[in-house]
Parts: structure tokens; sequence; C-alpha cells
């Protein structure tokens, strides 16, 4: 068996001294109960390593802070999933979560995102070692999705900030987190959980078994689990309270604001002279904001109009505005009034009219939250081969799904061009009722053709896409002890394999299936008559027989009467032309008819279209695929190298050799020009490292020394050097790249009740194979122009930008940016094969104090910095003309030199590259509190609290932008926390939790105010309440459960106990969504019940 080290003296300092204060309750009770134990320092004890490094050592005694989260937490939370239990930590950010999220590629994930700095910046271990990830690679980052962990086979998890680069390698510049999963379970037990809102639809069920136990008299241990979840997803419009309280921004504009009703204008630089140095950004809010370019079924205008009703737009000759119902008929619509900002080309709103000529577009193409499943499986065997000598090993198995509800699935309106454009149809369409008919003659209609601008998403089921992921990871590890030179030392050597294949469905619209398909005509003599005169033939039925042939696929052929796609009658005249002249051979097209073959009539009046025309006109789902594969190849020795005076010196070296791989190929149908959306260029490329490592751990003091105010003085360091060899697809060059970190951190114990602890360490973070290798393809480009009129005024220099704005011609008081309001089709995206790794540097200052005066009562206080240098940053269109039009050195600025204008001044192409221009720095403390408190014959009180203060977050996307500071708004509060009090009694539990933030700015930089309440005065300003800020947020959590003799626990848990809902402003559908998943969902319940054999 494996044999323990006593370490007596050692283990009574570190039990006093922990390394952090853990977030997990129970973790931090046994620690003070340890501490109040003397006798347990004088038991044997055996070394091991925590997060953060690879030496063995007494579990809390480490010169970092680790927070630890057990499985105590997750149960008495009822979390189903552990990016839950760790978002709700101040450590933590937004990450993806199957909440809101719309991408098809990551739908229902959930990965880590330490201090919000990126998710690709989080490193993920399980069981200490690296886990394959899941991210498709064409999208970049080596992100772990949490989903694929089986949270009832979690033990804890250990999170290290800002270190672990000189331990693990790349990727963990935010820090490490550290899933370890239990692997010497005795045992069987089960759990089932059920849960829901208020509303009723917010379902979530979990089921999970876990057994194991030992053998051969304890030499070994198998130990396994499997787990289902399933979580229903959600819309935002089956939430009334954010559908049809619809507010919205009418726009960005520069105002003369009376913000305390004075009657005196603000003379906001404080000069006494009102002047446009005094305007101020404002945006201005409406009730029931809407999109007004096309409605749900169609709004029907004469031929080639546009329609925008609140300017007039697509209106009748009887002055009137008209719209078809669901079932194809015609009713009249309201317009409604313009609204005074100047974006009336987007929006209106409903004044009480009713019946408006828009639609709620962005919360319709919203959604709260995924639908996910999960299958996850996990087993793990140990078995001790000789006294001195371990084989182990893991395997873990996923299998996820999870589907993104809704989606943009295209449009017709005037208000663009191309297959978007509006359809202008005759109305000599079969499929066009005689009410519909009728009305339009009576509205006026001149000539015999119409346009139709209508939203899309009936034709493609909501345009949702969803995603399966199979992950699979296998461990081997051998490990032992052995002695030499009168020392101990101790060794590993393992391999970790792991792939993950994701499949990808995704719909739209061929735009060329599609035009044949609106393209209805009725087989009647007048067609066939033009059959016989274009193909010389005698009579009508030959020329019948002709349109038969057109179409061999057509079952019974074509008969009088019968609905068909037009272009067969002009295949069968032989005038078929224009883009069904060109093959593509895609698999969606046929070779020689690319676009007709089997072509099915759509009607697009309503919401009448058949099944066999809508699976026409999308070709059917599209399959992507993307795989990563991963192989890890580590060695490791450990032991004592020599002593020293106050101690032994302890050092791990090792060598690793980690091989990556990740492909991506896109569906047949997004390959080729044939859809709405940008083409899709596969992805793929490789890479291996080749690494070497040392740690050591030199005490310098002990306690023994008997030196005043040093109890005990510890330095620990870690060097790391990667060799970094991409194996890049053809058209690019393969290149070797080198980097090395460092790690150096001091303990030092003042005295039995409080220890310090500092930390320097560096980190990187290579390139992923998407940043890297990916095609440059064509994209949709959009974002704020700052030559706009509404955007002219920012910047850190307004007037600098409005002077090299003019100085091309553009009128800046006027001038309105199509890029702005919507996007272009004529941008691109590519990788870029020239990156280098991220590089950062960090300080970690930290103290933990026990007064003896004060039992079971512990304070944990850490101070962070970081600083990150050549951050990977997508450089944006919005950035790049910033830094053009915001540059003393315009117009030689390298960034003018990335986008191009018409000339007209709009913009007509720009693209995003990523590359190693960013910079970012990082700045936060956080305090932990516990303490507990004996009630006697009632119980125990346990009282604890994680606070954190962030104090910057500073982005600076290229080295002549504008530094962005995020500290402030929603994502990154300048304080926030939680508070948990915990009674226990018996067989009863009850945990209250409150989740806080402090209130946060819409605008981090409060360059932007935002109303709902104002007022426009005589001399043309404005006055009434102006803000930036949301109020501060409070969540209240409840738990209580029963535990029924030794075996059976019953547990009701609440979330948002109080029904917290979000303030007006943050919850508008123009903009700000500064609210969380808690606030959509509302209240919620769930019920878990645990029972072990």
């Amino acid at each position: 068996m494996f044999k323990s080290s006593k370490l007596a003296t050692s283990v009574k300092l570190a039990c006093v001294f922990g390394s952090a204060l853990a977030v997990s309750a129970s973790n931090l009770a046994l620690a003070q109960e340890t501490t109040n134990d003397e006798a347990t320092a004088e038991e044997a004890v055996e070394k091991i390593s925590v997060t953060g490094s690879r030496l063995r050592r007494v579990e809390v005694s480490e010169s970092t802070p680790i927070f630890s989260f057990g499985n105590e937490d997750i149960q008495v939370r009822g979390f189903t999933n552990a990016a839950d239990l760790l978002n709700q930590s101040p450590l933590f950010g937004g990450s993806l979560t199957p909440e809101g999220d719309q991408d098809a590629e990551n739908a229902g994930q959930n990965q880590a995102n330490i201090f919000d700095l990126g998710t690709q910046r989080t490193l993920t271990l399980v069981n200490g070692r690296r886990m394959v990830s899941s991210q498709s690679a064409s999208i970049g980052g080596g992100q772990v999705d949490i989903n694929t962990i089986p949270v009832a086979l979690i033990d804890r998890i250990e999170v290290v900030p800002l270190t672990g680069a000189a331990t693990y390698g790349a990727d963990a510049i935010g820090g490490t987190v550290n899933v370890i999963l239990k692997d010497d379970y005795e045992g069987f037990e089960v759990t089932a959980q059920y849960g829901d809102n208020d509303a009723g639809n917010a379902r979530e069920f979990q089921f999970s078994m876990v057994g194991g136990g030992n053998f051969d008299d304890g030499r070994g241990n198998i130990t396994f689990g499997a787990e289902y979840t399933r979580t229903d997803g959600l819309l935002e419009c089956e939430q009334d309270f954010l559908c049809n309280n619809n507010p919205g921004s009418g726009g960005t504009t520069n105002e003369f604001l009376d913000r305390n009703g004075d009657g005196a204008i603000d003379d906001v630089n404080g000069d006494g002279v009102i002047d446009d140095a005094d305007l101020q950004s404002v945006s201005l809010f409406y009730d029931e904001v809407n999109l007004q370019l096309f409605t749900d079924f169609g709004a029907v205008t004469p031929a080639f109009a546009g329609f925008a009703p609140s300017v007039g737009s697509g209106v009748w000759p009887d002055g009137n505005f008209y719209e078809f119902t669901q079932d194809g008929q015609i009713q009249q619509c309201n317009a409604g009034p313009r609204l005074p900002s100047g974006r009336a080309l987007l929006e209106t709103y409903d004044d009480g009219r009713g019946n408006i000529c828009s639609i709620d577009f962005f919360d319709s193409v919203s959604q709260i939250r995924s639908p996910t499943s999960r299958h996850n499986l996990y087993a793990s065997f140990n078995y001790d081969l000789f006294d001195n000598l371990r084989f182990k090993s893991d395997v873990v198995y996923a299998n996820t799904s999870g589907t993104e509800l809704v989606n943009q699935g295209g449009f017709q309106t005037g208000f663009f061009g191309g297959t978007s454009a509006a359809i202008t149809l005759p109305t000599s369409n079969p499929f066009l009722s005689s009410q519909a008919l009728t009305a339009m003659q009576d509205a006026g209609l001149e000539g015999d053709q119409f346009s139709v601008h209508r939203f899309n998403n009936d034709l493609v089921s909501l345009g949702g896409n969803s995603n399966e992921t199979h992950t699979w990871r296998i461990s081997n590890i051998f490990e032992g002890e052995f002695e030499a030179l009168d020392r101990d030392f101790y060794w590993d050597v393992s391999v970790v394999h792991g792939r993950s294949d994701v499949n990808i469905r995704t719909t739209g619209i061929v735009d060329g299936r599609f035009l044949n398909a609106v393209d209805a005509r009725r087989v009647n003599d007048e067609m066939l008559e033009t059959i016989r005169e274009e193909r010389g033939l005698d009579t009508l039925d030959e020329a019948l027989a002709a349109l038969q042939g057109a179409r061999s696929a057509f079952t019974g052929g074509f008969q009088r009467g019968d609905i068909i796609c037009g272009a067969y009658a002009d295949l069968a005249a032989g005038t078929l032309e224009g883009f069904n002249s060109q093959a593509s051979g895609s698999g969606l097209t046929d070779e020689d008819l690319p676009f007709l073959d089997g072509c099915q009539p759509l009607n697009l009046f309503g919401s009448q279209a058949s099944p066999e025309s809508l699976d026409f006109i999308t070709g059917g789902s599209q399959m992507s695929q993307a795989s990563n594969m991963q192989t890890v190849y580590t060695a490791n020795l450990g032991g004592t190298a020599f002593e020293l005076p106050a101690g032994p010196l302890d050092f791990v070296v090792g060598i690793e050799r980690r091989i990556e791989k990740s492909e991506y190929e896109p569906a047949v149908g997004g390959r080729v020009p044939i859809t709405r959306s940008s083409i899709d260029r596969p992805v793929n490329g490789g890479y291996d490292t080749n690494e070497w490592y040392v740690e050591f751990v030199a005490p310098v003091i002990s306690s023994d020394m008997d030196i005043p105010f040093v109890k005990y003085l510890e330095v620990s360091g870690a060097y790391r050097n990667q060799e970094f060899n991409t194996s890049a697809p053809a058209g690019f060059e393969d290149r070797t790249t080198e980097e090395d970190v460092v790690q150096a951190s001091l303990k030092w114990l003042v005295n039995d009740e409080l220890s310090l602890r500092a930390t320097y360490a560096t980190a990187f973070r290579n390139p992923s194979i998407n940043e890297l290798f990916q095609p440059l393809q064509q994209s949709f480009i959009s974002g704020d122009d700052p030559c706009d009129a509404r955007y002219v005024g920012l910047g850190p220099n307004p007037s600098a930008r409005k002077a090299n704005c003019e100085s091309i011609g553009i009128d800046t008081d006027t001038f309105t940016s199509s890029i702005s309001d919507g996007t272009i089709s004529t941008g691109y995206v590519s990788g870029n094969p020239e990156l280098g790794a991220e590089t950062s540097k960090s300080y970690t200052y930290g103290l933990a104090w026990t007064p003896e005066y004060v039992e079971n009562f512990q304070i944990g206080l850490d101070y962070y910095n970081l600083e990150i240098e050549g951050a990977i940053n997508d450089v944006t269109f919005e950035q790049l003309a910033a830094n053009c039009y915001d540059s003393p050195d315009f117009p030689n600025e390298t960034a003018c030199d990335t986008f191009t204008r018409g000339d007209d001044f709009q913009v007509i192409r720009a693209g995003n590259r990523p590359a190693n221009v960013a910079l970012a720095t990082f700045e936060a403390v956080s305090l932990s509190i516990f303490y507990s408190y004996d009630l006697g014959e009632y119980g125990q009180l346990r009282f604890q609290s994680a606070t954190q203060h962030n104090i910057t977050n500073e982005n600076q996307a290229t080295p002549t932008a504008e530094i962005q500071e995020d500290v402030g708004d929603f994502a990154d509060p300048k304080w926030t926390g939680t508070f948990d009090i915990n009674w226990f009694y018996e067989d009863w539990f009850v945990s209250h939790r409150v989740r806080w933030q402090n209130e946060t700015h819409i605008d981090a930089l409060e360059q932007q105010l935002y109303s709902y309440d104002y007022e426009r005065q005589e001399d043309g300003s404005l006055t009434g309440n102006f803000t930036n800020e949301n109020s501060s947020r409070f969540l209240h959590d409840l738990s209580i459960g029963y535990t029924a003799g030794t075996s059976t626990t019953i547990q009701l848990n609440i979330q948002n106990l109080l029904d917290r809902t979000a303030d007006d402003l943050s919850a508008t559908s123009f903009g700000f969504n500064q609210f969380g998943l808690d606030e959509r969902l509302g209240r919620r319940f769930s019920l878990r019940v645990n029972h072990k054999f």
C-alpha cells in the first residue's frame, strides 16, 4: 500500500493557515474543526498534489489561493451541472451556457470563465489532466464543455486564479479549474430531481446513479456512475413580461439637456457658453418599439414600393396600409407614429391604435434557454500492483445535445436588395385568394403586380439549429514511490487520449429554389398556348405532354388546373434562363436543372405553405461536422532533493508531449453560394507541443528557529518551456514557436493566527486552429460607423473624429450609415497564420486570518493583478474605423486601409481578422469569511460570504484604440458576492443564499445617457430623468432538506425566491439585456431525492 509521511508540525500549521478560504461551507468547517483538534496534527497524513502544483504536499499548505467547491455544495443548491455552481461564485464571469445561446455550434454548452477574461483563457482539467475540447474548430478556442462532466461523480472542484501555466501549460491566463471526480467510492446511491418555474415552462429533470467498491482486500477499487439530464428550452416570447412589454431605443442622438429641470441647458464643460461642446449622447426609449420593414405573414404594397409605414412608405392610393393574415386574407394595419430620433425607417411603436404594421422582431428571434439533453457515463479503476506501484484508469463519456430554438430565418423587404428584397408577384398568382385580390383592387391597385414584405421564419421552422456531441476521454496512469539516497521519491507516467465529434444541423433557404417556388402558375390553356407557340407544336395536348416531360419526377404528370413552379413551363417552352442554367452539382441541386428538379410551388401569403414546398426550398436540414482529437503523454519525478536548515527542499521535474488536431467540414449548402448565409469553408489543422518543466519548494525559516514574527517562511517556484509546432493545412506554412513561463511564490506564517502569501506568474495561450487557419470567406459585417451622425460625437477626441470625417466630404450632421443599422454582405473574415501566443504576467497577494479569540472564524483576503500582452483579438470594422477617424495621423493611419466607402460614403467592404494587438489589464480583490456557531441542542449555524471588488478590467483592442473599461457594467460589476446562512439541526438543514451585485452602468464608459421619462422644451432641449445605471441586484435562494434515517434525503430548492424582475431599461429589446437567467425564468422550484443503499 502507498505509505504516509508523518509531518506533525507541518500539518498543524497547514490546518491553521489554509491556502484560501474555500467557498464550500463543508470544507471550511472541516478545516476549522481540524484546527481545534490538536491531536489530529500527530496523526499520519498523506502528501498529495493539489491544483496549481505537481508537488506532493499537505493539502492546505499552498502559497497561492485555492478555492474549493465540494459535492455538498452541488447537492445543497440542487445544481444539475457544475457550471451553475461556478457561475454563482464571484470569481467567474459570464460563459457559454444553455441559457440564451444562439450559435448552432455552441448551443447548450457550459464553459468556465474566471474573472470574465474569456472562456479561452481558463484552463479546465479533469482529475488534474487535460480534457479534450468539444468546441467546433470553426469558432476557435480549446474550451472544455463542463456539461461533459457528470455532476453526480464530482468529488470537488478546485480553482486557482491567474496561475497554473507553469504547472499545466497553455491557456491558464485567467487561471485553472480542476474538476476532481470520485475514484475511491464505496456503496451505491441514486438521485432524482425535477424542477420547473412559476409559469410551468422551464422544466428540468435529472437522474443519476453512483456505485463502487473495493476488492482484493482493499488493494483495488472500481467506481462507476451514470447520469441523464433533460432541460426544456424557452423562447423569449413565451415569457409575456419580456415579449409583450417591448421597450426599445429610438436610436442614439446628440441633445442639449436640462437634467435638473431648472430651465437652463446644462453647461457640460463649464465654460459659460452653450454650444456644440455641451451636446450629450442620449438614447431615448419608447414603449412597444417594433421593426416595421415587414410583418410575420407579409405586408402587401403596390409593386416595387418599400415598406416603412411611419414615414408613409408602402401606402396604397386609398391612404391605408395592408398585410396578409395567417390564412392568406388581407386586412388593414395601422402605421405607428414616427420616432422623433430619426430611426423611423427601422422602428415604430403602438400608441393604442392596435394592429400596428410591424412585428416584435428582436424578441421573436431571441430565446431564454436552449433545450438540452445529456447522457454521461464515468468509470474509474485503481489497483495497487505492488506496495509502491499503482495503476489507475478512468473513462469519461458524454453524449450532449442542444438546440438553438430560433434564429433569423430570412426576410423579404424593400430595405434590402438581392434575394432578400421584397417579392413582386402577379395578381394571377394561383395562391392569391379572391378576397385578397378584391382588397387590393379596392385599395387602388394599379397594374397587375404587387409586392410582399415578410419575415420568413415560418418557412424554416423558426430557423432553429442544433448540435449533438459525442465526447470521450480515457486516461491510463502508472504511479509509484521509491527510496534512494535515504530520501523519498515518487513518479508517474500517463497517457490521456480524448476525442469529440460534433454534428451540427442547420436549416436555411436555398435562394434558387425559393425563387423558382414562389413563381407559382396554374396549368391552363394560356400556359399551354405559350409552350405550343415557342416549341412549334400543333396542339395544346402536345404542349401538355411537353410540360409533363419537363418534370418526369412528378408522379402522374402535370394536369390542367394543377399549380406548378413556373420554371417548368419555361423549360417546356425552351425559354428557361438565368440562374437555372448555372449547374452547381452541390448535391442540393441537380447538375442539369440546378434549382428546379423536384420543385414544389410555394404559397407566400399568410402561413399556408405546404410541407413539400418547405422541404424543397430548404433542401432539408444540412449537416456540418467537427471533431477534436487530443493525446497527452506525461512523465513526472518528484521528491526531496536535500535538506535545508528549515526542512526538505522538494522538487518535481517532468516532460509532456501534447498532440491536438481539429477538423471542421461545413454542410454542402454552406460551401457554395446558394443560400442567404455567408459561405462556410472547411477548417482543419493541428499542432503538437514538446514541454519540460520543474517545480520546487524550499522552507527558509521554520518554527523551531524562534525568529520573531516569522513562524514559518517558504519560497517556491516553477518553470516551463514549450515548443509549439503547427501542422498547417494546404496553402499555409508549418511553423515552430517557443514560450517560457515562470511562477514564484512566497508563504509567510507570521504567528498562529496570521499568514501572508504572494505569487508572481507568467502565462500564455496558443492561438486556436480557427484563429490561425480559417480561410478567407464572405461574411455579413455590421458595426457603428464613427462618421454616422449618431456616433461622431463619441470617442476619445470627438472634435478630431468629426473633422476627419468631414475632410472626406461626409456631412456629419445628417449622415446615416447603413452598416450601423444593418449589415453589408460584402464583408469578409479570415484567420491569421502569423499569430503568436498571448502572454501575461500576474501578481497575487493575500492573507489568511484565524483569530484565536473568535472561535470558528476565518477570513481570507486576496489581491489580483493581471496584464495580458499581444492578446488575440478579432479586430472588427467598428474598432478599425474608430482607430482611423480618431487618429491624428488620418488618413495615413493603417486602419484606414481596411475598409472601403462608395461614392455615397456608405461602407461597401470591410472585414474582421484576429491579430496579436490587444492589451488587457485586470485588477480585483476577493474577500472570504466563514463563521460557525454552535447552538447546542438546536444545532449549528454557519455563515459564509464571498465578496469580490473588481477594480479594473481594461481592454485596448488595438495599440491606437481607445481603452475600454468594462468594470461597472453588468458582467463586471464593481462589487459582487454571495452570503450564505446554513442551519443544521438533527436530520434537517436549511440554507439561504443571497447573490448580489451593486448598481451597474449600461455603458461602462459613462459616455451615454438613457431615458424613458423626458420632455422636449421650447428651446429644443430635453428635460427629464436621464440615467446610465441599473439598480443593484439581490437574488435569494432557499434550500430545505430532511434525511430520513441514514439513507434517504428529500430536498426542496427555490431559486429567485422573491421573483426578482429586471429594470425597465435593462430589459430593452435593443439593447442591454443586463439581467440574468434568474430574472428571465422567474422563480424556480426543484425537488431532489437521494437514496443510499
